[in-house]
């Protein structure tokens, strides 16, 4: 009786514990990608999307950013 439970314990611990393989539909291989360089060395990719962000930011708000950054340091 106890082998019998412990099995179903097992049974039932790999089913729960077996993560499928992640994928993101038509982007997997982009995914695939962009973690792979995430895990290596996500500083560089870290800055050079917040240098993106930044800039994309400047364009839209011009020189009404200030206003805007102080804003959201007030916390609304």
């Amino acid at each position: 009786m106890k082998k019998n439970n412990r099995q179903a314990f097992l049974n039932r611990w790999k089913e729960t514990t077996d993560i499928p393989v992640q994928t993101v539909g038509p982007f997997t291989p982009y995914y695939k990608e962009v973690t792979k360089q995430l895990k290596v060395m996500p500083i560089p990719v870290l800055i050079t999307v917040s240098i993106i962000i930044v800039g994309f930011l400047i364009y839209v708000f011009g020189s009404s950013i200030t206003k805007v950054v102080s804003l959201l340091q007030r916390g609304f």
